[in-house]
Protein backbone atom coordinates (compact mmCIF):
# COMPACT_ATOMS: atom_id res chain seq x y z
CA UNK A 1 0.00 0.00 0.00
CA UNK A 2 1.14 3.14 -0.79
CA UNK A 3 1.05 5.88 2.12
CA UNK A 4 1.18 9.95 1.13
CA UNK A 5 2.49 11.88 4.25
CA UNK A 6 0.62 14.46 4.78
CA UNK A 7 2.67 17.51 5.22
CA UNK A 8 2.08 21.63 4.51
CA UNK A 9 3.17 23.25 1.80
CA UNK A 10 5.37 26.70 2.07
CA UNK A 11 6.04 27.19 -1.49
CA UNK A 12 4.78 27.92 -4.58
CA UNK A 13 1.96 29.88 -5.57
CA UNK A 14 0.31 32.84 -7.40
CA UNK A 15 0.83 36.61 -7.07
CA UNK A 16 3.32 36.43 -4.27
CA UNK A 17 6.22 34.80 -6.20
CA UNK A 18 7.28 37.46 -8.10
CA UNK A 19 7.55 37.57 -11.69
CA UNK A 20 5.42 34.50 -11.84
CA UNK A 21 1.67 34.24 -12.75
CA UNK A 22 -1.20 31.88 -12.46
CA UNK A 23 -1.85 29.34 -15.06
CA UNK A 24 -5.18 28.63 -15.16
CA UNK A 25 -6.20 24.85 -14.93
CA UNK A 26 -9.23 23.10 -14.62
CA UNK A 27 -8.00 22.27 -10.34
CA UNK A 28 -9.50 20.88 -7.66
CA UNK A 29 -6.99 22.58 -4.80
CA UNK A 30 -4.47 20.39 -2.43
CA UNK A 31 -1.14 19.42 -2.90
CA UNK A 32 -0.13 17.63 -5.69
CA UNK A 33 2.83 14.99 -6.15
CA UNK A 34 5.22 14.17 -8.91
CA UNK A 35 5.11 11.26 -10.21
CA UNK A 36 6.69 10.72 -13.20
CA UNK A 37 8.91 12.81 -15.56
CA UNK A 38 8.98 11.45 -19.29
CA UNK A 39 9.38 11.59 -22.76
CA UNK A 40 7.16 9.87 -25.08
CA UNK A 41 6.67 10.66 -28.79
CA UNK A 42 4.24 13.43 -27.77
CA UNK A 43 6.53 15.56 -25.99
CA UNK A 44 7.76 15.79 -22.29
CA UNK A 45 5.07 14.39 -20.28
CA UNK A 46 4.85 15.25 -16.51
CA UNK A 47 2.69 13.03 -14.42
CA UNK A 48 1.27 14.65 -11.02
CA UNK A 49 -0.97 13.25 -8.46
CA UNK A 50 -3.14 14.53 -5.86
CA UNK A 51 -3.82 13.10 -1.79
CA UNK A 52 -7.01 11.91 -3.39
CA UNK A 53 -5.39 9.81 -6.13
CA UNK A 54 -6.73 12.05 -9.03
CA UNK A 55 -3.98 12.09 -11.53
CA UNK A 56 -3.09 14.53 -13.78
CA UNK A 57 -0.60 14.90 -17.11
CA UNK A 58 0.79 17.70 -19.00
CA UNK A 59 2.07 17.13 -21.72
CA UNK A 60 4.74 19.55 -23.65
CA UNK A 61 4.18 18.99 -26.84
CA UNK A 62 6.23 21.98 -28.06
CA UNK A 63 9.94 22.74 -28.36
CA UNK A 64 11.55 22.44 -24.72
CA UNK A 65 14.58 23.90 -24.26
CA UNK A 66 15.40 22.78 -20.48
CA UNK A 67 13.63 21.13 -17.68
CA UNK A 68 15.22 21.13 -14.08
CA UNK A 69 13.88 19.10 -11.55
CA UNK A 70 14.11 20.06 -8.33
CA UNK A 71 13.65 17.26 -5.85
CA UNK A 72 13.01 19.00 -2.45
CA UNK A 73 10.60 21.57 -0.91
CA UNK A 74 11.95 24.31 -1.00
CA UNK A 75 13.63 27.15 -3.86
CA UNK A 76 13.58 30.56 -2.91
CA UNK A 77 12.15 32.24 -6.25
CA UNK A 78 8.97 29.78 -5.28
CA UNK A 79 8.63 30.64 -1.53
CA UNK A 80 5.51 32.25 -0.15
CA UNK A 81 4.61 32.85 3.42
CA UNK A 82 1.21 32.11 3.41
CA UNK A 83 0.02 28.47 2.51
CA UNK A 84 -3.19 29.62 1.13
CA UNK A 85 -2.03 31.26 -1.66
CA UNK A 86 -0.43 27.87 -2.78
CA UNK A 87 -0.73 27.05 -6.31
CA UNK A 88 1.29 24.87 -8.45
CA UNK A 89 1.25 25.43 -11.95
CA UNK A 90 2.54 28.64 -12.79
CA UNK A 91 4.13 30.91 -15.24
CA UNK A 92 6.65 33.55 -16.50
CA UNK A 93 7.78 35.17 -20.02
CA UNK A 94 10.41 37.32 -18.52
CA UNK A 95 11.94 35.38 -15.58
CA UNK A 96 15.90 35.66 -14.75
CA UNK A 97 16.68 32.09 -15.46
CA UNK A 98 14.99 33.20 -19.17
CA UNK A 99 17.66 35.68 -19.75
CA UNK A 100 20.31 33.35 -18.27
CA UNK A 101 19.19 30.67 -21.28
CA UNK A 102 19.06 32.96 -23.85
CA UNK A 103 22.85 34.28 -22.89
CA UNK A 104 24.13 30.98 -22.84
CA UNK A 105 22.69 29.83 -25.86
CA UNK A 106 22.54 32.41 -28.97
CA UNK A 107 20.86 30.90 -31.13
CA UNK A 108 17.52 31.01 -29.28
CA UNK A 109 18.01 34.56 -28.20
CA UNK A 110 15.33 35.51 -30.58
CA UNK A 111 12.91 32.97 -29.17
CA UNK A 112 9.49 33.07 -27.41
CA UNK A 113 10.18 30.87 -24.36
CA UNK A 114 8.09 30.46 -21.55
CA UNK A 115 9.57 29.18 -18.14
CA UNK A 116 6.46 26.76 -16.93
CA UNK A 117 7.12 25.82 -12.60
CA UNK A 118 5.24 22.77 -11.19
CA UNK A 119 5.16 23.30 -7.42
CA UNK A 120 4.34 20.12 -5.48
CA UNK A 121 5.53 18.86 -2.16
CA UNK A 122 8.86 16.91 -3.17
CA UNK A 123 9.70 18.50 -6.20
CA UNK A 124 9.61 21.82 -8.21
CA UNK A 125 9.61 21.36 -11.48
CA UNK A 126 10.60 23.91 -13.94
CA UNK A 127 10.60 23.58 -18.05
CA UNK A 128 11.63 26.18 -20.89
CA UNK A 129 9.24 25.52 -23.82
CA UNK A 130 7.70 27.72 -26.40
CA UNK A 131 4.20 26.84 -25.90
CA UNK A 132 1.83 25.97 -22.72
CA UNK A 133 1.01 22.30 -21.97
CA UNK A 134 -1.62 20.47 -22.74
CA UNK A 135 -3.83 19.12 -19.13
CA UNK A 136 -5.43 16.31 -18.84
CA UNK A 137 -7.37 14.66 -15.59
CA UNK A 138 -7.51 11.50 -15.28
Amino acid sequence: MNKRKKIKIYLGGGSDVEGFQKYKVDYSGGALYVENIKWNDKGLVVELENENCEKVKLIFESAVYLYINTSESYKPEFWIENTEDYYPFLYSENSKKILELKKEVAYIENEKIIHFAIVGVDNIVEVFTSDFPKVYWK
